[in-house]
């Protein structure tokens, strides 16, 4: 089955994360790469193996790009040019004029489909699909509970290889007790929540800190709660790292504090090494992390007003969420640092934390390695080339 894969590699995140995995194997050296847009974050191209064919440029290997107005024929051309049995378009949008014809052409969502609008290039854009493949049964909903999507629908949960230097944990460092996120530093990550539950658990005369790792818009924001709320000898600010495995040895409890989120590799990563995560219990969170087995869900309860009058940060966020205990799509709230507060409360007893790292250990190699995904995603493109 020949592939081209249609993918922005602009920056960073999770869906960018689990297509170097993919594109990187053995078995995928000889698909095809189109990126939409004219250049490649250096995070990804110094761990890319593959040749990319750029979307916009008028000559591959030179920044020189293609007028405005000869750009959507541009990319229609060179997915011509391909002549490839399968297109995988990963968590975006394409304007195409027509349907290859010989191609089956299947939309990869990891979460950009709470954010899409409604409107004629997006039902265009859907209605040109052979099928859809979710990163979370979170995605699919909203993808149905937004358009109706009129083509088959699976869904295939990320899985992450075996991390290196791995250190399991399995008991709480002495003291202090330390917190730990890593992520893009966007409003949307929530972090300023994680602020507030390390000086909340402060004020209550724990000896906590905190490592922040990432890069983005928001961290002066951050640096500026951190110092209203008098933490600067509590908060380390780390810069973005391909391999977290010493960060997750450092670390005792993992905060995933979003107000969306479609799955969370992170998470997963820290599963891996027995840190236990506090999550809140929306989107695809509570698929990725089995509320009090391995970590501590919680529903979210703070308005985006009351969050902002709290932090003084505002977020510009006017998209529904997903809740999995009602199957609807809700108004979006933060996570109340005092109930992440008591979390973290509840894992500090050794017993506790014990069994919930252990419990972490072992079920994140039962359900989500890379193994288990490759083999999924590779009989969903096997279901949809036979259709």
């Amino acid at each position: 089955m020949k592939k081209l894969h249609i993918i922005n590699l602009e920056k960073i995140g999770g869906v960018e994360r689990m297509f170097l995995q993919y594109i990187n194997n053995i078995d995928h050296k000889n698909d095809t790469v189109i990126c939409i847009g004219s250049k490649i974050s250096k995070d990804i191209s110094s761990n890319l193996k593959t040749k990319i064919i750029f979307s916009n440029r008028l000559f591959n290997n030179l920044p020189l790009r293609c007028p405005q107005f000869i750009r959507k024929f541009w990319l229609q051309w060179k997915i011509s040019k391909v002549s490839s049995e399968i297109i995988i378009i990963w968590d975006l949008i394409v304007k195409l004029y027509y349907k290859p014809k010989y191609s089956k052409i299947i939309y990869y969502d990891h979460g950009s489909s709470w954010r899409f609008t409604f409107n004629k290039k997006t039902i265009k854009f859907f209605s040109i699909l052979d099928g859809v493949i979710s990163v979370s049964n979170a995605s699919k909903r909203v993808m149905e509970l937004r358009f109706q999507i009129p083509c088959k629908h699976l869904v295939v949960h990320n899985g992450i290889k075996n991390p290196i230097n791995i250190n399991m944990k399995n008991k709480l460092s002495l003291f202090p007790l330390r917190l730990g996120t890593a992520s893009r530093l966007v409003h949307l990550k929530g972090i300023s929540v994680s602020l507030l539950t390390l000086y909340e658990l402060i004020s209550r005369g724990h000896d906590v800190t905190m490592e922040i790792i990432g890069k983005g818009p928001q961290k002066k924001q951050l640096e500026i709660l951190t110092q209203k709320l008098n933490l600067s000898e509590h908060v380390i600010f780390s810069p973005f790292q391909n391999e977290l495995s010493n960060f997750f040895t450092r670390i005792d409890i993992y905060m995933s504090t979003p107000i969306t989120e479609a799955f969370g590799l992170s998470c997963l990563e820290s599963l891996y090494h027995g840190v236990p995560v506090i999550f809140p219990l929306i989107d695809g969170q509570p698929e990725v992390i089995s509320n009090h087995v391995c970590g501590v869900g919680i529903t979210p309860s703070v308005s985006v007003k009351e969050h902002e009058f709290i932090t003084g940060i505002r977020i510009n966020y006017l998209n529904e969420v997903y809740n999995p205990l009602t199957d609807s799509l809700v108004k979006p709230k933060f996570l109340s640092h005092i109930d992440c507060a008591n979390a973290v409360e509840m894992l500090m007893v050794d017993e506790t934390y014990r069994q919930f790292s252990f419990n972490a250990q072992h079920y994140i190699r039962e359900k989500f390695t890379f193994h288990i995904f490759e083999k999924k995603f590779q009989d969903a493109l096997s279901f949809f080339f036979k259709q």
